[in-house]
């Protein structure tokens, strides 16, 4: 099977509907969090997601704007919380704060589960270098996809494979492209894909909203 990841969507839905063109035929779609929070198309993104039938797990900011976290309140402000609760479809609303902290499959001999950060929370940020990575044990076979860190990540940790998609909605790696991944549930192998999209015109559509300019800036950031 193959199997299409995301994560960190962010209410960015010119990267969303990017990547939902560039994406060839899955067999099964899976979401790693974060459909909400820094941008504010959630509505739209929430209407995509579900309606490809898409595997999601929930997301710190998702819980953020649920209230089912608590976010730091300096950082409330960017992330835009609170205006996105407010804007929210109420049937959005409930289904972001129905979503689940995990979800796990079996594909044959393959298994395979979702979390936003890490196995054992949702704030949890696993990147390479990470020393909490010595807690992922994972067993020969197994898949393990999350997401949180913006930053794309295939790593093998003890028996099994750790994967980070990398952030549709906001890279943090330099790379102003829209990330995803395929994952192949046969082999175990990882096919990193990125998709331009139209940065500068959604940075001016921010700008004209009045939007935070870290978070505009971010979006274009390169080396």
């Amino acid at each position: 099977m193959i199997v299409g990841a995301l994560a960190d969507i962010h209410g960015n839905l010119p990267a969303l509907e990017a990547v939902v063109q560039d994406m060839p035929p899955v067999d099964a779609l899976i979401c790693s969090g974060d459909i909400t929070g820094y941008y504010p198309y959630s509505n739209q993104v929430c209407a995509i997601v579900r309606g490809m039938g898409a595997a999601v797990v929930r997301g710190n900011h998702d819980a953020y704007v649920t209230r089912q976290l608590v976010p730091d309140p300096a950082k409330v402000d960017a992330y835009r919380t609170e205006w996105i609760r407010e804007r929210l479809e109420p049937d959005h609303l409930k289904w972001l704060a129905s979503l689940p902290v995990e979800i796990r499959f079996q594909f044959g001999t393959r298994r395979l589960y979702v979390r936003h950060a890490s196995p054992w929370d949702e704030e949890t940020y696993l990147y390479p270098d990470s020393p909490e990575l010595s807690n992922v044990q994972l067993t020969p076979g197994e898949i393990l996809v999350v997401g949180h860190t913006h930053h794309p990540m295939v790593k093998t940790c003890g028996g099994g494979l750790l994967i980070n998609p990398g952030s549709v909605g906001q890279p943090r790696d330099w790379n102003p492209s829209a990330a995803y991944m395929l994952v192949n549930t046969e082999t175990g192998s990882v096919t990193q894909r990125r998709v331009a999209y139209d940065v500068a015109k959604l940075q001016s559509a921010l700008a004209a909203m009045g939007w935070d300019a870290k978070a505009i800036g971010i979006l274009s950031r390169t080396r």
